[in-house]
């Protein structure tokens, strides 16, 4: 056997490895029960960084409507 050949083989079989290993993930997963993540961890890292962002906006809006609400109130006299 050449290089090509035995290079060709190897490819061959990374590819039918690849996909015995998705079979035996299914079948896993079907005995468990358990449904698979459907999000990557970078999909999952997005959402969680987007979800932070929006609280964070959301506590400086309420801050901010505090301090308007506090700046606007009539000042008791002492």
């Amino acid at each position: 056997m050449n290089t090509e050949q035995i290079q060709k083989s190897l490819d061959d079989l990374r590819q039918e490895q690849a996909r015995i290993s998705e079979a035996i993930r299914t079948l896993e997963h079907l005995l468990s029960g358990s449904v698979p993540n459907r999000l990557s961890p970078e999909g999952r890292a997005r959402i969680s960084e987007a979800a932070k962002r929006r609280w964070e906006e959301h506590r400086q809006q309420a801050q901010a409507s505090a301090r308007s609400r506090n700046a606007n109130s009539p000042k008791k006299a002492a």
